[in-house]
This record gives structure tokens, C-alpha cells and sequence, in this order.
């Protein structure tokens, strides 16, 4: 990007994430010039999905963007979380009435949103500023999307189901679509990597072929 136009700027933003762009949106709202430098080539907005509670969507409709993105999404009534402990069960029901409007959103989607009126840079601005490579950490996890063409069927609700170091999660994003995921605590040692691909396996065919009930 030439100088002159860095110089005519009144923010330069560094990445173009959820916060990058939410950031310039806000200053595009009050009338404030800004520029986006992402070090992609496009817009990062594969990914899957993320729950936003009450404060979220206040700050999505002062955005204006709130409007755009509840359509495609399901307003959830509660959490179900499922315990397992050998051959017990334990189950806590979350009712979000006490913590308000939350629904799932698919990350391309509120990207897709916010980017839409912004000014796009590419640069190498990571490089630049020396910024240190991405950690590792000892967890590992499969999430993907599951579209049904008839319907889903499942009650409004998110399901997580929880075992000893492995979380299995199914959210909701709108009456054809459901986001899951499996999330692993992983150990270098005594850790089994094909019986957590068969406890994905299973989790998808258990979370997705049977409806909850209402």
C-alpha cells in the first residue's frame, strides 16, 4: 500500500479476525478512515461455529449487523450438559432464559457480515513486527458441520456431553444445519489416537441420527 494513503489513515488495524473487523466497522460507523492488513491472501473465514450471548448481539446491532445475521440462526432455550462416569449418568439442564438471547453462528458467516463495507490490505505486517509462531497445546478435536435437508428435528438447545478428558458438543446454527464437535485433552503418553477417532465416529452417529425430543 503506498505511504500517502497509510498517512490519510486514522487507524491501521493489524489482522483481519472477528475483532479486526469488528474494530474497523465500529470506526467506519463513526466516520473514522481505517485499513484492515491481513497477512492471508482472502478473509480467514473457514472455521465453525461460535455461541453469542445477550452482550454479543447488542454490540452486533450497533454494528448493524445483528439484523443480518438472525435469520440463519436458531434462538436456543437451554443448555443440556451430560456427565458420564463409568455406567453413570448425570444430567444438568441450563435455562437461558436467565442468561438471555444465544444462538450459533457460523464463523464465515459473522465474517462475511462484518467485512462487507471495509477496505481490505494484504500485507506482511506478522513478519514485520516479529511476532512469535503459534503455541502448541495438549488438546486435540474434530468439529465439522452436518446439514439436513428435511430438518433436523432436534430441540432448540445446545448438548454437550462430557467423559473423563473428552467433551462432545452439537449447537444448533438453524432448522438444516447443526455445528458438533469433539474436543480431547491429549497426553504424549498412554493416549489412544484410534479410540478417539472411533469416539468421533460414534458421538456424530449418536448426536445427529436421533432427534431430541422437545
Amino acid at each position: 500500500m503506498d505511504r500517502a494513503i497509510f498517512e490519510d489513515l486514522d487507524v491501521v488495524i493489524v489482522g483481519g479476525g472477528i475483532c479486526g473487523l469488528a474494530t474497523a466497522l465500529a470506526l467506519h460507523r463513526k466516520g473514522m478512515k481505517s485499513v484492515v492488513l491481513e497477512k492471508s491472501e482472502s478473509l480467514r473465514a473457514a472455521g465453525g461455529a461460535i455461541a453469542i450471548q445477550p452482550n454479543g448481539w447488542k454490540a452486533l446491532d450497533v454494528l448493524g449487523v445483528g439484523s443480518k445475521l438472525r435469520p440463519s440462526t436458531i434462538l436456543l432455550q437451554r443448555i443440556r450438559e451430560i456427565f458420564l462416569n463409568g455406567s453413570k449418568q448425570q444430567e444438568e439442564i441450563i435455562s437461558y432464559s436467565n442468561i438471555g438471547e444465544t444462538r450459533w453462528v457460523k464463523r464465515s458467516d459473522l465474517i462475511e457480515a462484518l467485512a462487507q463495507d471495509l477496505p481490505l490490505a494484504n500485507s506482511v505486517v506478522a513478519d514485520f513486527l516479529k511476532l512469535k509462531p503459534k503455541k502448541l497445546h495438549s488438546s486435540c478435536g474434530v468439529r465439522g458441520f452436518t446439514y439436513f435437508p428435511n430438518g433436523h428435528g432436534f430441540a432448540p438447545e445446545f448438548v454437550q456431553t462430557i467423559r473423563d478428558n473428552t467433551m462432545l458438543g452439537l449447537a444448533l446454527v438453524h432448522d438444516n444445519q447443526a455445528f458438533w464437535f469433539v474436543n480431547h485433552q491429549w497426553h504424549p503418553q498412554g493416549t489412544n489416537l484410534l479410540m478417539l477417532v472411533i469416539t468421533v465416529v460414534v458421538s456424530e452417529n449418536l448426536l445427529l441420527q436421533k432427534p431430541a425430543l422437545a
